[in-house]
């Protein structure tokens, strides 16, 4: 069945009795958006809907399935029948048939959803066996700063896979503690009983100092590094 013909044919029958889209809606107990839609040929009615715009139209079912009036008796029964033989069809021979005049898109569009289930089924078994790879593992270190002729080494923020926290300046560690993450951008440390969050926002890491002091750290490597300094000269 060709539901733009039978669209069409609906608004022909409507026009004759001069209704409007709204009062055929109303007679029909839908709203005049939906009648439109009929007739445009972007949505096809359901059976029992059919069957009770024959009732208002004086038109049979078959009639409104072919999208036009039949005198004849033979004409008739030959659309009954392939309307009949439509209504029977299965469901597979109507995806089969829909896949012969769709099936370009549809192959396209089912190999992108396998393609975005797979990477997202990835990324989640990624992320259950390592945890912290999500996470801001790595090293952070501020600018290289001089003043007059001396050159003063910049400060370093290392967050390790264990949840450590260790902050230094190269030959001098400064503090050390623990870490968390609350959200993708924001990261609590633990020093002493003192807690202070850090901010992280395209590759900077804004963080306080135990002054509260905001001090940028760029990203510089996703392994912990030290530089000059041991993680076991943090230890008091």
């Amino acid at each position: 069945m060709d539901q733009v013909k039978l669209g069409a044919f609906v608004a022909q029958l409507r026009r004759e009795r001069g209704w409007t889209q709204e009062e055929l809606g109303e007679r029909l107990g839908v709203t005049n958006k939906t009648v439109s839609r009929w007739e445009n040929g972007n949505y096809m009615p359901g059976i029992e809907m059919l069957a009770l715009m024959g009732r208002e139209f004086d038109v049979s079912l078959n009639e409104l399935l072919e999208g036009r009036r039949m005198d004849d008796e033979a004409e008739f029964r030959a659309a009954a029948d392939k309307n009949l033989a439509s209504a029977m069809e299965s469901r597979l021979d109507r995806f089969w048939k829909w896949m012969e005049r769709y099936g370009a898109y549809a192959a396209l569009v089912f190999a992108l959803c396998c393609i975005i289930l797979m990477l997202s089924f990835v990324l989640y078994r990624n992320r259950i066996t390592y945890p912290y790879d999500a996470l801001p593992v790595g090293t952070w270190g501020n600018t290289f700063a001089r003043r007059s002729d001396a050159a003063q080494h910049g400060e370093y923020v290392v967050l390790d896979r264990d949840g450590r926290y260790y902050r230094y300046r190269q030959f001098q560690p400064l503090e050390q503690g623990h870490w968390e993450i609350w959200d993708p951008s924001l990261v609590r440390v633990t020093v002493g009983g003192e807690h202070r969050d850090m901010v992280i926002k395209r590759g900077t890491l804004y963080a306080p100092n135990e002054e509260g002091v905001i001090e940028l750290f760029q990203w510089m490597s996703g392994t912990p590094s030290f530089i000059n300094v041991s993680p076991e000269e943090f230890e008091p």
